[in-house]
């Protein structure tokens, strides 16, 4: 398990693994080398161990990795920044690049098939391919381009291509989807670099559809003020919750998705519209799910335990 100190999602799975007697380590990346040893030989195959302070891992004997929420890799203080890329560098390819090399090893997901799957302009292209609705989008930085577009679609908003952390008076907090108002289409600040703007997609509700290696767990998540922002997100704490079923041809499309992308595991975003349309609007190869689970008895983790378990055995 690869992943933080202060993870509470990781636990759900662990005490899965707990209580079924399945061996694992949690360990966090970020730990190496302050903590956390490595030593590896190759001829042929990688062998060697990893090893912390409490206790290690020959790799031979590794069947099963969750790439949870890894902290980043430590460097000295006082060290140029230069150098300490070279160090950040050196541990990312040597530690992920063993464990990646591994044979028989099961990966919840592999960290190289998340970072292609995260980019939203290639996620859309492979959502349309597998025959799910996609809203009409436009990339551009040419504010022209975005007129014309608003002026074909209607109302528009924009989101950020790639997950962007801020920190304010609130704490750390993400970019919300948020809709473009007509007098900024023609932003001068749209030049500086690539945005991405979609139609707004009318709403009946929104699902989180948690994909966990053939099985489909869906919970439709409603707004108490369905004129709120167009983020459900920013919503926060006001909306309710239900279990709801997935339509078959839904649920054929995300699992040719998710075998195109070499996933086990994804947080899809969906919006319902009142004619009852399921429109894709985002994945997350490593999105959090414990909240679902939490607010609908969903069994995401056992799911997810179920497949480190395998693993672990086959």
């Amino acid at each position: 398990m690869l992943t933080e100190v202060c993870d509470p999602t990781a636990d759900f799975v662990l005490e899965h693994l707990n209580q079924r007697g399945v061996g694992f380590w949690r360990l966090d990346p970020g730990d190496f080398p302050d903590s956390v040893d490595l030593s590896a030989g190759f001829d042929g195959s990688w062998f060697g161990e990893l090893l912390g302070p409490l206790r290690g891992v020959e790799l031979a004997e590794v069947r099963a990795v969750y790439f949870r929420r890894p902290s980043g890799f430590k460097t000295p203080q006082g060290l140029p920044e230069s150098e300490a890329e070279f160090v950040r560098s050196q541990a990312r390819h040597a530690l992920f690049g063993i464990l990646a090399g591994l044979p028989r090893v099961t990966w919840l997901n592999h960290p190289g098939r998340m970072a292609d799957a995260r980019v939203k302009p290639y996620q859309l292209a492979i959502a349309a391919q597998v025959g799910l609705s996609t809203p009409k989008t436009l990339v551009t930085n040419r504010p022209d381009d975005v007129v014309a577009f608003g002026r074909r679609v209607g109302r528009i908003v924009t989101k950020s291509l790639s997950t962007i952390l801020y920190e304010s008076h609130e704490g750390t907090g993400v970019l919300y989807t948020s809709e473009v108002p007509e007098s900024d289409w023609r932003h001068p600040g749209i030049a500086a670099t690539a945005h991405l703007f979609q139609e707004v997609v009318e709403r009946d509700y929104e699902v989180r559809l948690t994909y966990v290696d053939g099985q489909c767990f869906a919970a439709a998540i409603v707004p108490d003020d369905p004129d709120g922002a167009v983020d459900i997100r920013a919503h926060k704490r006001a909306v309710t919750y239900r279990e709801i079923s997935v339509p078959s041809e839904i649920r054929t499309a995300i699992s040719e998705m998710m075998e195109r992308l070499g996933l086990l595991f994804g947080a899809f975003d969906f919006i319902v519209t009142p004619d009852e349309r399921w429109m894709f609007i985002e994945l997350n190869p490593n999105g959090q799910w414990a909240w679902i689970e939490q607010e609908t008895g969903l069994p995401i983790s056992a799911a997810l335990a179920d497949i480190l378990e395998k693993g672990a055995v086959e």
